[in-house]
């Protein structure tokens, strides 16, 4: 997708970070290799320091932590920075210690911040789109992963007349335990070569929506709007469809995380109270999949990683 960015202010400067913990496990190995083909944004400046601030996945930039941050910053006169990239810019982000939060979209024992302390704030649901002609509505997981493969070439393979399918893919983070790529391809970048290859999510759901013979794999959070505006087609998936009463039972989803080598208290605690009491999980559900404090093994105001 695009890198873009927002900074969020709000009355306060950045709170002291004196007696801040600094968390060493695993640092050492931040930033060692990094995923390839991720560009990051630019970011807004202003004379005040956050009091906070996220760098890394823009599903989740986009997804909540913009809302979060607003609501936040208005609730408490705190400033929050977020930035919107991809895992790579999380991982840069928290090697230099320039961000408080890294948001991962890849699991985070795949990535260098390996042994770093993390926390799974939400899931992702991996929306499986096609053109809204096309007369399918629901798939199978495995013949998703046989159209990933380049097994099945045309649609009458699937039911759904004839043409070829046309899977548009999004090859990025080789390096890492990507979801989609995992669960279709056992983690291995060999994607049908009759594939139509673009460099954004965005564009994944952009080019589906223009083709009646196309089909892609995407974050919810980009498939959302064409969907609603009659743009895209959804499908069910082993027969569970996308829709929030399914939550994890829909067969593709992707943690998203954050990740972080000093745990302030006093300025990162409120935050995550509120990431994880009623009005954060309201602002999460609207398009991803909230997870309780007790399923990420947060306690409020003390950092517990189960």
């Amino acid at each position: 997708m695009r890198r873009r960015s927002l900074l969020i202010l709000g009355a306060a400067t950045c709170g002291a970070t004196s007696s801040a913990t600094v968390l060493d496990a695993g640092a050492a190995a931040i930033g060692a290799a990094v995923c390839r083909g991720s560009r990051p944004g630019p970011l807004l400046l202003a004379a005040a320091q956050p009091s906070l601030s996220y760098e890394g996945t823009h599903i989740l930039a986009h997804g909540a932590m913009r809302e979060l941050a607003a609501q936040y910053s208005a609730a408490t006169g705190r400033s929050f920075a977020v930035r919107g990239g991809g895992c790579d810019e999380a991982i840069a982000a928290l090697r230099a210690a320039v961000a408080d939060f890294g948001g991962l979209c890849c699991p985070v024992e795949s990535t260098p911040l390996r042994g770093l302390p993390h926390l799974v704030v939400a899931h992702d649901w991996k929306a499986v789109v096609v053109h809204p002609g096309n007369p399918l509505s629901g798939i199978s997981l495995r013949d998703l992963m046989r159209v990933a493969s380049g097994e099945v070439a045309r649609w009458r393979e699937l039911g759904a007349g004839d043409g070829m399918v046309a899977l548009v893919v999004r090859r990025h983070c080789p390096d890492y335990v990507e979801p989609v790529r995992s669960a279709l391809l056992a983690n291995a970048p060999r994607w049908s070569p009759r594939g139509l290859f673009v460099t954004t999510d965005e564009k994944i759901a952009e080019t589906t929506s223009r083709f009646e013979g196309a089909l892609g794999i995407v974050s919810w959070v980009y498939a959302r709007p064409l969907v609603e505006r009659g743009l895209l087609k959804a499908l069910s998936v082993d027969g569970v469809p996308l829709a929030r009463e399914a939550g994890l039972r829909y067969p593709l989803t992707g943690p998203l995380t954050l990740a972080f080598r000093r745990w302030d208290d006093a300025r990162m605690g409120p935050f995550m109270d509120f990431v994880y009491g009623d009005a954060g999980r309201a602002i999460v559900e609207r398009q991803l999949i909230p997870v309780t404090a007790g399923a990420a093994g947060y306690r409020r105001r003390t950092l517990a990683l189960a």
